[in-house]
């Protein structure tokens, strides 16, 4: 009776020792697994982060490039109207006839 309780208490505790190491290999793999996820949506994150960034980079550029033509039409525009108001300006001159300047009053 005593061989088989001092067999029952060894066979205890050698499936005891295993299901600790076996535990401990499984909780390793889960710390593993969970820091391999969490590497992987801090990458993600970058790369959403890297592509948010330069499609703000575009919207600015585009922007920039918007302003710039209306700048340059602003521009376009005033020189044709400054042009406008020269021509006008030489037909007024052309038309108008030259008047003599008055004549000095006599002094005395």
């Amino acid at each position: 009776m005593r061989r088989l309780i001092v067999i029952a208490i060894a066979a205890l505790c050698l499936v005891g020792t295993g299901v600790v190491a076996m535990a401990d290999d499984a909780m390793k793999s889960e710390m593993e697994q969970m820091k391999s996820d969490l590497k992987a949506e801090k990458d993600a994150m970058k790369s959403e982060m890297k592509a948010k960034k330069e499609e703000m980079k575009q919207i600015k550029k585009e922007h920039k490039a918007k302003i710039k033509a209306k700048r340059d039409e602003m521009k376009a525009k005033a020189k044709s109207q400054e042009d406008a108001v020269k021509a006008a300006g030489e037909n007024l001159k052309s038309s108008v006839p030259s008047i003599p300047a008055p004549a000095p009053a006599p002094t005395n």
